[in-house]
């Protein structure tokens, strides 16, 4: 009786249990080739900014014209969607690769309308890489990102929980000069004295 009780609380556990999904894939990936772009390890520590930061926020790392990303998966792994927060007006683009020599498109981030730093996601994908590349191309040629997401599966894209910390308040105005009480009793004299003329002109017209 107890065997068969156990036996169906671990079928029932097996049916009925939570999904796991896996977090970015870029977050245990290791960055093997970084041009151009001295703070990689920005685009995979789960944290970005607001959309619409300015381009060259805290959290951003610029990104040269012509420079190449590349990370190791540790293993060829299915790519379903991806998510990148990068400067608004330029295209970011997302190679794959087997066997790191030979590459295929996976993504193109395209610009948005938008200012500053935004977030796009990608449709379904259907793809299968060990290596990922990434470049940069057109807008301004000013790029940066501030993250970039891979996932194995569509729940694991909805599941994902993006670290944002929003730019630092602008400074507040400077505090008006303070008030020069001198230039008041300056001011308060030559009143008088000009008062007093007017007295002394009247007093000599009057009869």
């Amino acid at each position: 009786m107890i065997a068969s009780l156990l036996l169906l609380f671990a079928v029932t556990t097996n049916d009925g249990g939570t999904e796991t999904t896996r977090q970015s894939l870029l977050r245990s990936a290791r960055l093997t080739r970084s041009d151009g772009c001295p703070n990689a390890g920005r685009l995979a520590d789960g944290v970005a900014s607001t959309d619409s930061d300015m381009w060259d926020s805290p959290r951003a790392a610029l990104f040269a014209a012509g420079g190449v990303l590349e990370w190791d998966l540790g293993a060829v792994e299915p790519i379903v969607a991806m998510r990148v927060q990068a400067d608004n007006n330029d295209r970011y683009l997302v190679f794959g690769s087997l066997e790191g020599q030979s590459w295929y498109p996976i993504w193109v981030a395209q610009p948005v309308e938008l200012p500053g730093l935004q977030t796009r996601t990608s449709p379904e994908l259907n793809a299968r890489a060990r290596f990922l590349r990434m470049t940069a191309e057109g807008g301004d040629q000013k790029y940066s990102l501030s993250e970039l997401e891979v996932f194995d599966s569509t729940a694991a894209l909805l599941a994902a929980k993006l670290e944002r910390i929003a730019p630092p308040p602008p400074p507040p105005p400077a505090p008006p000069p303070p008030f020069d009480s001198a230039l008041l009793v300056v001011l308060g004299v030559a009143l008088a004295v000009v008062e007093y003329f007017r007295w002394a002109k009247s007093r000599r017209r009057a009869p």
